[in-house]
């Protein structure tokens, strides 16, 4: 397209002339000059093609002119830059809404156990549970009933997880519960109450939480049914820092809910809730091919301010040391053992079965040593069937100056377990069980178990 500078008249581009030129040639004989000469069809043919190359001719200087005259334009001008009113104020810089980041997309679970349990003990204790094992559970008289048989579902859980990637590492969450609270009768529900397990979350090295206490050590435990006599456990509240140092070791520090607990001359338990500075733990944790081991550090303050005496308080600082791991033998057949020692064990020993330490009738506090080992092996027959033989013991050293010849001396008991493995998630096994006893006093304990248990898990 061109424009023309002197508007005196508008090109008419070259293809148009062509209908002018044939119009021109039929309608010109019959209405001009030419319509009264008497020609030959020849000579009409000669006049016509002479007619047409004049014309052609006549468009070609008629386009050489108009070159000469215009400017053609090559592309259209940039328009020209917009101008904003000085009065008008600059529209806010909206962002569009933030998109849900492929790195902080929080992935769910859930999953559980569905686990039925059956007991038959030789005696029975009326006044301990049929289905835990502890030390001051174990029958010392005649009395309690042989081969009581009872049912349970109560180890039956539930967990909730979630996963997201963030910016500052994998941020994780736990929440378990199983539902080994208070019970119902046995002859109209058999109801169990849920209680939580465990309630946490990870964010890189830091886990905030309820969780298994620092001190023990999941990954050496013995390959029984029940909670055998000697083992260290504690669930509860802590803010944890883990580190990795080199590839095969890693160092975690914990501060964790303190509580202290202790006998008094009478063999009854106090708890004095007068807790001030929480528990500090520090383990160390080395993997292998092999296995792994770890070593963890224990550090309490055990105080009293007028549980027995109003206005009486004493405190005492104690440790322990607790070491552990799990070895591989031929195959996958496996070792587990812990050796744990310390004046500050109590609760995170064996149920709290033993308390810290003894307060006496003055309000004044001492601290007891206790021992506890535990020696498991793991055999696998073939893929679906293993054999594990277990034994542990626990003793205290009490004061008998301050606690009564009532208090458990020491405890241990001995498993022979075969489980059944059909299926991937699937665990059926029964369990011989030996455990005994012995008071301060010298009157010794014994009780048979058998337990059976199926477990699958979901």
């Amino acid at each position: 397209m061109y424009r023309i500078t002197k508007p005196s008249w508008r090109r008419v581009p070259s293809r148009s002339f062509w209908p002018f030129a044939v119009f021109s040639l039929l309608v010109l004989p019959v209405t001009g000059s030419w319509a009264g000469e008497k020609t030959s069809a020849g000579e009409d043919v000669r006049q016509v093609r002479e007619l047409m190359y004049q014309l052609q001719n006549r468009i070609e200087v008629l386009e050489r002119k108009q070159l000469g005259k215009q400017t053609p334009i090559t592309e259209s001008p940039a328009p020209p830059p917009e101008t904003k009113p000085k009065n008008l104020k600059t529209p806010l810089n909206i962002k569009p809404p933030l998109q849900e980041s492929p790195r902080d997309k929080i992935n769910f679970s859930f999953g559980g156990q569905i686990v039925v349990e059956a007991v038959s003990n030789w005696p029975g204790n009326p006044a301990a549970s049929e289905f835990d094992l502890l030390p001051a559970g174990v029958p010392t008289g005649s009395g309690g009933e042989n081969g009581q048989f009872i049912f349970s579902a109560r180890e039956t859980r539930l967990w909730f997880k979630t996963s997201a990637m963030t910016e500052i590492g994998l941020f994780k969450t736990l929440l378990e519960m199983d539902f080994k609270g208070s019970a119902g009768t046995e002859r109209v529900n058999n109801s169990n109450n849920p209680r939580m397990r465990h309630g946490y979350a990870q964010l890189g090295n830091f886990t905030i939480g309820q969780t298994e206490s620092t001190f023990a050590n999941l990954l050496a435990w013995p390959d029984t049914i029940p909670d055998a006599i000697a083992y260290v456990s504690n669930r509860q509240a802590m803010i944890r820092w883990t580190q990795k140092l080199d590839e095969d070791f890693s160092l975690q520090i914990a501060l964790e809910n303190p509580e202290t607990t202790l006998t008094n001359a009478t063999g009854a338990r106090v708890i004095p809730a007068d807790d001030r500075v929480p528990d500090l733990v520090v383990k160390g944790l080395w993997y292998h091919k092999r296995g792994s081991l770890a070593l963890s550090g224990l550090l309490r303050e055990i105080r009293s301010d007028g549980a027995v005496v109003g206005g009486v308080e004493d405190s005492k600082v104690g440790g322990a040391l607790y070491f552990s791991g799990k070895l591989k033998t031929a195959g996958t057949n496996n070792v587990r053992f812990g050796l744990a020692a310390g004046n500050t064990i109590g609760r995170y020993a064996s149920n709290n079965s033993f308390d810290d330490g003894s307060i006496d009738a003055n309000g004044q506090i001492k601290l007891h040593m206790l021992y506890l080992g535990y020696l498991s092996y793991q055999h696998w027959l073939n893929d679906h069937w293993r054999l594990a033989a277990t034994a542990t013991h626990i003793q205290a050293d009490n004061d008998l100056a301050r606690v009564p010849a009532t208090t458990v001396e020491h405890a241990q008991s001995y498993h022979l377990r075969l489980s059944w493995l059909p299926l991937l998630r699937t665990n059926f096994s029964i369990e011989y069980t030996n455990v005994r006893s012995k008071l301060e006093s010298g009157l010794e304990g014994e009780q048979n178990r058998l337990h059976f248990s199926a477990l699958y898990r979901f």
